[in-house]
């Protein structure tokens, strides 16, 4: 119903077959836009369409995209479960017995979802008819989720009779089993059951077969309006149970009516008897008693505050003297003053709980009134949703009881005290909690607290602020609250984002936590923000300076420069220039002569020399030269070695000229 709502403030949405079986809650659906359909034809192409809980076949969902429909899914996840199961177990090969309604929308759409259309049956005593069964296949047991479990037991017991090997499925919805068991509980212990529901809803049709199961007589309505009260004469006790499709306001104007009726023959059977009293009242009784009113034990009236004291508050209840309202008929702290409470001229609503005509002395109290007053207020809160607030004042192993007041106590359980784990609920004790009361029984006045859930409601509106007002651009500051090997979440105001390792440094690191550490405070970019997935994209390095920026006044082609080899892949090696920049060496560039592979010259960590060649900032890329960047090495003088010529008679030159040629050269080196 919530998406059937959200949906068609945004435009017409179709709902194919009734949402639920409830004829107000479709009426007042239809009133707000959402047009029920029994056939996808009816809906014109490129509508919204809402596949109901009870859920359908696959065909269905191929035409709706054939159709080019927009499909808000609401299946329930039980029927969801269900469909894939059912599906699983035909693909292997097992024979699928469903236990439930053929004609349900339900059991029609999981049909569907099996190549091979299962068995359905409704009772075990259908069982005789399955005469196809193979004694050598496995037959799997599944049951519409809405099924009776005592039912389905029955039905696997006797199935287990018939064939060799039977594997059972619990299908049944868990709100559904629970709630029938609830009901056969009731059951036993009231003269009626009042089943609220829709004629056509499974579920409720159940719960009235489990009712009669147990014996007891059931009056079946759909809306308060059906209820006929002449069939509750002379009732003591009525149950009260409903569908799971029957809206909250349904069941409450059907317990408010029998309650009111009830109410009505209380104020007749008053009326009668005051009337037979009053005519016997003489008329001097009457006269008399204009001046001064009586009172007896048990009266309730309202009075105004005349006189407070420390032990006790004197009312004017118009009687001939003021009534008295002792201390101890409050419900105060034990070191809390009345004038704290109770003020002068102040009107208060006091019950009578001692009258001596004899002395003019009217004793009241405020106990029984202010626990009336302070339970209704808790059962409104209860239904409601208000957040309240009470004093711990006690710390036990499982959780705190808080004092309500008024008298009550409720108890918040350890898992309910915060949304994170607490170690020690003493830091509580004498402390003012804010919490809501989520569950109430009435017959023995124990209250359960969620302090949790106000915490979670009051995060989840401070996350959506923060969503909303968030921009891409923005530079904020925010709290290291965890890392991973991915990255590391920062609180930035109540709502954590992510601050991914390729945005943390213009470096290259390997660990968030060279980088950062939990609880640390830091300035970070906003990226990325998507509201509808909760999610904001940080970065840490774009809220630093571009160190590209400051690279090109640092250094320019033709500069030879020191920095550190950070990677060496097949075609040369990356060095570190500064902080976040990295320039390549080609392998071509590594040495004057060839080299095959890199790690040949340098080893990953070296600080190494290197020639600026090129520097590109707008795309951050430097080109490097370790090979121009090494001083060429100087050119050794080689002597020259005159070689003996042959004059033609065995004699060389030398042999003839002797050191003449020496001499010349020597001279010529001065």
């Amino acid at each position: 119903m919530e998406l059937a709502e959200k949906a068609v403030q945004s435009g017409t949405v179709y709902c194919l077959g009734d949402l639920a079986h409830n004829e107000r809650l479709l009426t007042e659906l239809s009133r707000q836009g959402v047009i029920f359909v029994e056939d996808l034809s009816e809906v014109p192409d490129n509508a919204t369409i809402l596949i109901r809980s009870h859920g359908v076949s696959p065909e269905i969902l191929e035409k709706a995209a054939r159709k080019n429909l927009a499909v808000i899914d609401a299946t329930c996840a039980f029927v969801r479960n269900l469909q894939v199961l059912v599906a699983r177990l035909v693909d292997e090969g097992k024979q699928v017995i469903i236990l439930g309604d053929r004609h349900h929308p339900e059991i029609i759409g999981v049909m569907g979802w099996g190549r091979q259309k299962p068995d359905v049956l409704a009772d075990p005593s259908q069982l005789a008819v399955l005469g196809n069964l193979d004694p050598d296949k496995p037959v799997a047991l599944v049951a519409q989720t809405t099924q009776d479990q005592s039912l389905l037991d029955d039905f696997g017991e006797k199935l287990a009779a018939q064939v060799p090997v039977v594997e059972r499925y619990n299908t049944i919805c868990k709100a559904t089993a629970l709630r029938q068991e609830n009901v056969r509980s009731l059951a036993r212990i009231v003269d009626v059951m009042v089943v609220v529901g829709g004629k056509n809803s499974a579920n409720t049709k159940k719960l009235a077969d489990v009712c009669k199961a147990a014996g007891v007589r059931i009056i079946a309505v759909t809306e308060a309006a059906g209820l006929d009260m002449s069939q509750l004469q002379d009732v003591r006790t009525v149950g009260v149970t409903a569908g799971t499709s029957t809206p909250h306001w349904t069941i409450k104007e059907v317990i408010a009516k029998m309650e009111n009726e009830k109410v009505n023959e209380e104020i007749q059977d008053e009326q009668v008897t005051e009337e037979s009293q009053q005519e016997q009242v003489s008329v001097e009784e009457i006269t008399m008693n204009q001046a001064v009113r009586e009172f007896s034990v048990g009266d309730v009236v309202k009075g105004i505050v005349v006189q407070i004291s420390e032990d006790e508050v004197l009312v004017d209840i118009g009687y001939k003297s003021e009534g008295v309202l002792p201390r101890q008929e409050m419900i105060l702290a034990a070191d809390q003053e009345l004038s704290s409470v109770i003020r002068l001229g102040q009107e208060v609503e006091v019950a009578v709980i001692a009258a001596d005509e004899q002395e003019g002395k009217i004793i009241l109290s405020r106990k029984t009134i202010e626990r009336k007053q302070k339970w209704a207020e808790l059962e409104h809160a209860f239904e409601n949703g208000t957040v309240m607030s009470g004093r711990v004042k006690e710390v036990v192993q499982a959780g705190m009881v808080v004092d309500l007041g008024g008298g009550y106590e409720g108890f918040m359980p350890g898992s309910l005290v915060d949304v994170t784990f607490v170690p020690d609920f003493n830091v509580f004790l004498d402390e003012k909690v804010f919490f809501k009361v989520i569950e109430i029984r009435r017959e023995k006045e124990k209250l359960i607290l969620s302090r949790k859930q106000v915490l979670e409601e009051e995060a989840a509106v401070l996350k959506d602020r923060i969503l909303n007002a968030l921009k891409p651009g923005q530079v904020i500051r925010g709290t290291v609250k965890r890392l991973t090997n991915f990255g590391a979440f920062v609180d930035v105001g109540g709502i954590d984002g992510l601050v991914h390792i390729s945005e943390m440094s213009w470096s290259r690191i390997d660990n968030p936590g060279e980088v950062l550490s939990v609880g640390e405070e830091i300035d970070v970019k906003v990226i990325d923000v998507i509201p509808e997935k909760d999610r904001i994209g940080l970065s840490l390095r774009q809220a630093q300076p571009d160190p590209w920026i400051r690279i090109a006044r640092q250094f320019k082609p033709g500069d030879v420069a020191e920095g550190k080899v950070t990677r060496i892949v097949d075609f040369g090696v990356f060095v570190e220039l500064a902080p976040g920049v990295e320039g390549l060496v080609h392998i071509s560039q590594l040495a004057s002569h060839h080299v095959k592979q890199a790690s040949e010259i340098v080893q990953q960590g070296q600080l190494v020399k290197v020639k600026i060649l090129d520097i590109n900032t707008d795309a951050k890329r430097v080109s490097l030269s370790m090979r121009e960047a090494a001083p060429r090495p100087k050119k050794e003088h080689v002597k020259e070695v005159q070689q003996p010529q042959d004059t033609g008679t065995g004699l060389t030159f030398g042999d003839v000229f002797g050191n003449l040629f020496a001499l010349k050269k020597d001279k010529e080196n001065e």
